[in-house]
């Protein structure tokens, strides 16, 4: 019947009341005291001894002895080999270690990922004393405690014999019982063969164990390869990355080689020579019945192959070149075939200078739209741009009009100028405006100042636009028009300029000499 009590000295009532200690018995003491067949340590004979280390003998007490192995117990002048033959066999086999490598399976379970783990551990067998001990090699991210399997010590053999595992216990590619865990041995180091040939008992050549499932998905590395497309566009997106070379596009821009294909229909391709790209256009022509795409192909790298790889992948030998096309023969484009018929002066010229090749003229020109010459243009409203209303007359689906992009930045000047109206009725001819000229895009702003107890409200009167000058065959008004002392009509309101800022008088003065 198990006690309740602590089993610690002074609470077992079974214990010997006379017993004087309790120390703990010695581990000689219980390997005595086991059934155990204790043999002799066996010589063996080695491939080739242990060479004999010498410390410095700088700031030892005593520099005749030397006490780091069993070899280093001798004086040191000592040179005599008759030692050897009186020595123990624990001091002949001093540092004399076997080495195996072995595994053993473990099962996994609640793992729907695994059934079973290979656990690979290397065995070292010491000869000094037949003792052995067992290490496992770390994993990453295995979950499983690794690193010192089994501490160094005898192991009795698991067949009942009641004796230690010797070194003829150990054979590759067969099984060894170690308490309890089959370990199948696969490999062993060069010594360790070199040993076993001198015993007469050479060991089996080394395999490779069947890798697990946690070794071939977990703990292979995935080795991603450089994408070096993506990497430059992502660091083009965020402001940095690489500067590509210019030279292809500095000598060929504006080049572009011109062919005439067919393909149920008649196109026409480009090739761009300044960064090897491709466009299809069709030929549309007027009531063809056909309705008029502009473009049949985008410009675009056309590939070699329908399909491409990832990025980072392709590479630019995968893409269409000028010499891949060739006269008569079939272009194939994403999967359709156009036949090359011909092409333009520069392109033959193009192929001769650079391939020499011949390459023949002919093919169907664009359809080039007659310019319509009765339209007619109303005159405009004043209400909003000229300019912008121009857009509706012209097309259906009107664009804004460009302004001229370096005037508008070279050109941060206004020209103010102090104007009246040049009328005679009481009530307007003592009014004052201010006419600023701005010169980025040639408009106007006329402004009244305040002038108290006048009656007229003050601020803008003409919003800033380009107005037209009827003395001028009706042109938009240039600095030209706007002298002081001259009238100046506009929009139908007759100002008397009067005097202009210092500003203005400077850069007349500069421009107009």
């Amino acid at each position: 019947m198990a006690s309740a009590f602590p089993k610690l000295p002074g609470f077992v009532p079974t214990q010997e009341i006379d017993k004087p200690n309790f120390r703990k018995v010695s581990s000689t003491k219980q390997e005595q005291n086991r059934e155990v067949n204790h043999l002799p340590n066996k010589e063996y004979a080695v491939p080739r001894k242990q060479p004999i280390q010498i410390p410095p003998q700088s700031g030892m007490f005593n520099p005749d002895y030397m006490s780091t192995t069993h070899a280093m117990h001798l004086p040191k002048n000592v040179t005599n080999d008759s030692e050897e033959l009186y020595q123990p066999s624990w001091v002949k086999m001093d540092r004399h270690v076997l080495r195996f490598s072995g595994y053993f399976k473990e099962a996994v379970v609640e793992s729907a990922l695994e059934n079973y783990r290979i656990r690979k551990i290397t065995i070292c067998y010491y000869l000094e004393d037949h003792s052995l001990s067992i290490t496992e090699p770390k994993q990453e991210n295995s979950g499983v405690p690794q690193g010192a399997f089994l501490k160094r010590q005898k192991v009795l053999r698991a067949d009942d014999s009641k004796t230690f595992i010797l070194p003829e216990d150990f054979k590759i590619n067969q099984d060894i019982i170690i308490f309890g865990k089959t370990i199948r041995l696969y490999d062993c180091d060069q010594y360790t063969r070199e040993f076993y040939e001198l015993q007469g008992i050479p060991q089996e050549q080394s395999f490779v164990p069947q890798p697990d499932f946690f070794e071939t998905k977990t703990m292979t590395k995935f080795i991603p390869q450089k994408d070096t497309v993506m990497k430059d566009y992502l660091e083009h997106k965020l402001g940095g990355g690489r500067v590509t070379s210019q030279k292809q596009f500095l000598e060929n821009d504006r080049k572009v080689l011109k062919f005439y294909v067919f393909s149920d229909i008649e196109y026409i391709l480009h090739y761009y020579l300044a960064d090897d790209t491709i466009e299809i256009k069709e030929i549309n022509s007027a009531n063809s019945g056909r309705v008029p795409f502009p473009m049949m192909l985008r410009r675009q790298k056309l590939p070699r192959k329908f399909s491409l790889n990832q990025p980072g992948q392709t590479y630019a030998e995968d893409f269409i070149r000028p010499q891949d096309i060739q006269y008569g023969q079939p272009l194939i484009i994403y999967n359709r075939k156009f036949l090359i018929n011909g092409c333009d002066q520069f392109t033959r010229q193009y192929y001769f200078d650079k391939f020499n090749v011949d390459f023949p003229l002919g093919g169907q020109e664009e359809y080039v739209q007659q310019e319509r010459s009765n339209i007619i243009i109303p005159p405009h409203n004043g209400i909003g741009d000229e300019q912008d209303s121009l857009g509706y007359i012209y097309r259906l689906q009107p664009k804004p009009p460009k302004k001229d992009f370096f005037k508008w930045v070279d050109n941060q000047v206004n020209l103010r100028f102090l104007a009246m109206f040049n009328t005679s009725k009481p009530e307007d001819k003592d009014r004052v405006f201010v006419i600023t000229f701005f010169l980025n895009d040639d408009s106007l702003l006329v402004y009244e100042p305040t002038v108290r107890n006048s009656g007229i409200p003050d601020g803008k009167f003409l919003e800033k636009r380009k107005y037209k000058n009827i003395n001028n065959n009706n042109e938009f008004f240039t600095p030209n028009d706007l002298i002081v002392g001259n009238e100046a009509v506009i929009n139908g309101w007759k100002f008397q300029l009067l005097d202009c800022d210092e500003f203005t008088k400077k850069w007349y003065a500069q421009n107009f000499k």
